[in-house]
């Protein structure tokens, strides 16, 4: 029955579009472990080596729900998954808030793909059923991305519960090449950077021209 209950998780997380254009997760997955021991969440990842992961391109061809990701780079390898059995006292949960994140990124829901953790408007808190979850990040905007979250027990409407203390993560996510550094807009045109060797040829030509001296009148 287990082995049912996951696949069928892992389907929704997929995506309900068209076999050819289902948006695939990135690569393997990057579990966020949570802990609840002595009325404290601590979060580790399964596997250290994946707190990073890098997006990739989609042709624009995804349907139904999973369009929210046409045209932008995504990925879902993290997913939210219990470290052992959790136990939450009468008329509570386990919730997720956004303490920061990249500007350009936005984050999904899995299965519903409803935009979560403050993405087109939405609350900022978000809260977790305690099964696995890959909820989906998205971003048009090339380089690094981040998103880093508070974990802790509240009540039904989200308020932190007292007596428990915070777990916190942070995810990152690189895009593509960063070309921010190379690339700025002058006058609304777009001027790549200089390289070393053209900033040579500018200055030893403005040497040059500073020692021309001026032309007698006659």
């Amino acid at each position: 029955m287990k082995a049912i209950i996951v696949s069928t998780a892992l389907l929704g997380a997929l995506g309900s579009s068209a076999l050819a254009d289902i948006p695939t997760l990135g690569g393997p997955m990057s579990h966020l472990l949570v802990t609840l021991f002595q009325n404290e969440i601590f979060l580790t990842f399964e596997s250290p080596s994946m707190a990073a992961v890098d997006m990739q391109d989609n042709n624009g061809t995804f349907t139904g729900s999973s369009s929210a990701l046409n045209d932008l780079g995504y990925n879902a390898q993290f997913g939210w998954l219990a470290n052992g059995f959790i136990s939450l006292p009468p008329a509570s949960g386990i919730f997720v808030r956004t303490l920061a994140m990249s500007p350009h990124l936005s984050v999904f829901e899995q299965g519903s793909f409803d935009p979560i953790f403050g993405t087109q408007d939405s609350s900022d808190t978000w809260q977790w059923d305690g099964t696995m979850i890959h909820n989906w990040y998205a971003t048009e905007v090339h380089g690094p991305h981040y998103a880093r979250y508070e974990v802790f027990v509240g009540d039904l409407s989200g308020n932190p519960l007292d007596g428990y203390q915070s777990g916190f993560i942070d995810l990152n996510f690189q895009y593509g090449r960063d070309l921010s550094d190379r690339i700025r807009t002058l006058g609304g045109s777009v001027q790549t950077t200089p390289t070393p060797g053209a900033l040579s040829i500018l200055a030893l030509g403005g040497l040059l021209g500073s020692r021309r001296k001026p032309r007698r009148k006659h």
